[in-house]
């Protein structure tokens, strides 16, 4: 084989191993797929779950009072209790489905307005968002035999509103006889109320009597 052939095959077997390169990937542009890199699918985050508010317990150490037209009642405080129901009735057995309701947000109630020497009966329950307590037990009480109620309906509601509700809550007897002597409507019913009339209104008018 002469010198020319020589070369001739020389260069055909380079060109062969740069071929056989291409083909594997050896080149910048091989062509070769780089796998995708798999993802986890995102965890939902659950919920905050809020704390539940249990219904509060029955209330305890419940009292009633009797005054001047008006009964007083106290009980204890309950732990997560946001109001309070009173039911009240004028015979033995009050329950929450027999009894008039009064809702309230402390832990006491003057009742007033009732009736001279008349018992009256009542029940406790406490209440929040989650509902309401059993009722705690009946108690009972009498108002006294003396009557402001009466002579305070025929002269006084008519210019401060019902006693339950008066504008002249909580009156001493001197504090009355003062506006009824300085007071030019109110000084006609001096000749018209006694000293007893007087003290019973003051009496009913009361909170702490």
């Amino acid at each position: 084989m002469n010198s020319r052939n020589v070369l001739y095959w020389t260069f055909a077997m380079i060109g062969l191993a740069l071929i056989s390169l291409s083909g594997c990937g050896g080149g910048s542009g091989s062509g070769v797929v780089t796998p995708a890199v798999a993802t986890a699918p995102a965890v939902p985050t659950p919920p905050v779950s809020q704390p539940s508010i249990e219904i509060p317990d029955t209330p305890a150490g419940i009292s009633a009072v009797g005054g001047t037209n008006k009964v007083t009642v106290f009980w204890n405080s309950v732990s997560d209790a946001t109001t309070y129901n009173i039911y009240w009735a004028t015979t033995t057995g009050v329950t929450v489905a027999f009894g008039a309701r009064i809702a309230v947000a402390g832990n006491s109630f003057i009742h007033r307005g009732l009736l001279p020497a008349a018992p009256y009966y009542y029940i406790v329950t406490a209440q929040n968002s989650s509902g309401e307590s059993a009722a705690a037990g009946q108690v009972t009480a009498i108002t006294t035999a003396l009557d402001g109620a009466t002579p305070y309906a025929t002269y006084c509601a008519g210019c401060h509103g019902q006693l339950a509700t008066s504008t002249v809550a909580n009156k001493s007897v001197t504090e009355i006889n003062t506006a009824l002597q300085d007071v030019s409507p109110m000084s006609a019913l001096t000749l018209s109320l006694t000293n007893s009339q007087i003290a019973a209104i003051s009496a009913a008018l009361m909170y702490n009597n």
